[in-house]
């Protein structure tokens, strides 16, 4: 059983390398951050325990409070993928089993260093009392995403996605089932306790193992789908993602339009009607998500019927938008400041906005605006000469 904790544990922290440092920063992989977390915590803390307590009783008794974030965490990562509004504070009460759990168990555990000795009571006590709360939070929570997961099948969501959260749920539940196993046995072959004891707890563990994997195996699809920003990177996912029957659509300009027209028209209405380009962190996900068409169809819009990678869509709404707030400012005489403007438009950074600007119009910020006072002046003058004419 050591082993297969350890591994775990190794396999956790592997897993935990992969979404900290080579996944986008986003809540929902925050919340995969938290689990990855929780396990390995809790395979190095039984580790420790079956390495270095020598007390029996709590070696194969005592059961830990992490666990019972599990279901909660999967839950809100279901809801992060399903959710438009989707707010981690409004859930803050999801944890609450968590904090019980954690100071009852930090209070038995001070109990039992006071007194140098094993309280077999109180540990019965804490046992019965952290089962029932692992129990209800560990099947509750999982149930609820499967259910929120067969719900929204048909929706705009990623399967690799859909797939984890099943899984994992899946191995969440099978976990509480094995206690109702293991109690029900205990019960009819009280002599095997410690066999069934330690049987319950190693598949246990070895099914945080697969928890890790899953979420390992996730991580490397994602990222072999995340291709740089390129119009072939991007057609060839969109392709390959077609549904098998159409795999031999002809991919011609007519074709394109036929397919997309009334599609794109709807994307392209709830990006200006809604402003969605001025969020300086929409990313194609979120652009899924909030128009609630396939990421993959964008793709393929955006690439094979537009000719164009998202960010230089995006960036040309965003370019056009800081042009109207210039040109309403001179007209009103109100200050204009390039920067101010740039990040109101959806813009994060002063050099991205500078390279894009130069890319799309064809010249820097400040050169648009004095070719805009030109033409402007240019203008009055021809005004003012046509009425003294």
């Amino acid at each position: 059983m050591q082993y297969i904790i350890i591994i775990g544990a190794f396999q956790a922290l592997v897993a935990l390398w992969l979404l900290q440092f080579r996944e986008r920063k986003s809540p929902s992989n925050y919340l995969f951050i938290f689990l990855l977390s929780a396990i390995a915590v809790h395979l190095i803390i039984k580790f420790v325990i079956f390495n270095f307590i020598p007390d029996e009783s709590i070696r194969q008794q005592m059961n830990t409070f992490i666990g019972v974030c599990y279901g909660p965490l999967i839950y809100l990562y279901t809801l992060s993928k399903t959710k438009k509004d989707f707010s981690l504070a409004k859930k803050w009460y999801t944890f609450i089993p968590l904090f019980i759990l954690m100071i009852a168990y930090l209070t038995v555990a001070c109990v039992f260093f006071v007194l140098h000795r094993v309280d077999q009571k109180l540990l019965d006590l804490y046992n019965d009392f952290s089962l029932i709360v692992l129990f209800m939070i560990n099947l509750y929570y999982p149930l609820r995403s499967v259910l929120i997961i067969n719900k929204n099948q048909f929706k705009t969501s990623q399967k690799i996605e859909y797939d984890v959260i099943k899984r994992i749920s899946y191995c969440i539940l099978f976990m509480e089932l094995l206690v109702v196993a293991s109690k029900t046995l205990i019960h009819i072959y009280p002599e095997d306790f410690q066999i069934i004891n330690i049987s319950v707890r190693t598949v246990a563990y070895f099914l945080l193992l697969v928890i890790c994997l899953l979420i390992v195996r996730k991580s490397l699809k994602t990222e072999a789908l995340q291709l740089p920003e390129t119009p072939e990177n991007h057609l060839k996912i969109a392709v390959e993602n077609i549904p098998q029957e159409k795999e031999n659509f002809p991919l011609n300009t007519l074709d394109y339009e036929i397919k997309f027209n009334e599609l794109w028209q709807k994307m392209d209405n709830s990006v200006k009607q809604k402003q969605l380009f001025r969020d300086c962190d929409l990313n194609l996900d979120q652009l899924a998500l909030k128009t609630e068409i396939n990421k993959y169809q964008i793709s393929e819009m955006l690439n094979g019927y537009k000719h164009k990678p998202f960010y230089r869509y995006i960036n040309e709404y965003r370019i056009e938008y800081f042009k109207s707030m210039v040109e309403k400012a001179i007209q009103t005489n109100e200050n204009i400041n390039f920067l101010s403007f740039a990040y109101e438009s959806g813009f994060k950074s002063k050099s991205s906005f500078n390279r894009y600007f130069k890319e799309i119009i064809g010249k820097t910020p400040s050169e648009y605006y004095k070719s805009l006072i030109k033409s402007n002046k240019e203008s009055s003058f021809e005004n003012l000469y046509r009425g003294s004419a």
